[in-house]
């Protein structure tokens, strides 16, 4: 089993109004055809701590390294990296040749600044960017429209509790007026990051097996009820962070085809962008 690399990234979100009231959209940008690593997916900027980033936060260089990456590849600038909020830590599975040690941040677009007036990613590692909901991102994976690696697509249905959460909160002290406001979408983000600074993420490592059936690959999340059981490395774990939000019936597995995955469950550059994950939930 290879060390993983330490690595950070930043999930931006952007306040906005839907159709129900106040909400945010989250920015995911394209990995390369040609990328080793999840290639052609939609993920979080992001990438892997360099010695800068761990004499600029011997602590947490991980945070660094998120927001270093994301002014990289999509051209925003975090004025504090200290108040980027520690969301999830995924560690690539054991049975994975390049692995890396993640922990994800999230921070609100309003402490951010575009150097080209917009986001505008590099061209090089990381294509299209998308600003989607986290209903909408799912959505979207769910119907095989997108294609996001497991533990992004966890962590998107957190992000969708954890909404939902904050949501309730402003509801509870009468801070949803029945005409929202963009006002009252920037709200909800900074009271959804304010909340998430409780959370204590678990160091998540999913296991990488081969489908009985010998069809495909699955990937097994923590909380999966046979994931003790299965070979490999990685602990059990109830969620993706202590103190999160309550996620029903989340995720527990995906089974991507062998026709469609190399060893590190990456979409072949020659594949559609659209990637039909076979899912099982987690029961309620």
């Amino acid at each position: 089993m290879s060390e993983p690399r330490k690595a950070g990234m930043a999930a931006v979100l952007r306040p906005q109004l839907s159709d129900d009231g106040p909400d945010f959209s989250v920015l995911l940008v394209r990995r390369s055809q040609r990328a080793s690593f999840m290639a052609n997916a939609y993920v979080f900027p992001g990438g892997r701590v360099d010695a800068a980033d761990a004499v600029a936060d011997p602590e947490w260089p991980s945070r660094c390294a998120a927001a270093r990456e994301l002014a990289e590849e999509a051209g925003l600038a975090v004025a504090d990296v200290s108040a980027l909020v520690r969301f999830a830590h995924w560690i690539t599975p054991s049975a994975e040749p390049k692995r890396f040690d993640a922990h994800c941040y999230l921070l609100s677009l309003d402490w951010t600044t575009a150097r080209h007036g917009d986001v505008k990613v590099d061209g090089h590692e990381v294509f299209d960017p998308l600003w989607l909901t986290p209903r909408e991102a799912l959505r979207r994976y769910l119907d095989g429209q997108l294609n996001l690696p497991p533990p992004t697509v966890a962590t998107i249905e957190d992000l969708e509790a954890e909404r939902l959460r904050a949501l309730a909160t402003l509801r509870d002290v009468g801070q949803l007026p029945s005409m929202p406001t963009q006002q009252t979408a920037a709200v909800l983000v900074d009271t959804l990051l304010t909340t998430c600074r409780a959370r204590k993420p678990y160091p998540l490592m999913p296991k990488l097996v081969a489908d009985p059936a010998g069809t495909g690959i699955a990937i097994v999340m923590p909380w999966d009820v046979g994931f003790a059981d299965l070979p490999g490395e990685g602990e059990v774990w109830p969620a993706v962070s202590d103190g999160a939000a309550a996620v029903p019936a989340r995720i527990s597995r995906c089974l991507l085809q062998l026709a469609k995955a190399d060893e590190s469950y990456a979409v072949r550059p020659e594949e559609s962008q659209a990637v039909r994950w076979l899912i099982e939930r987690a029961p309620r």
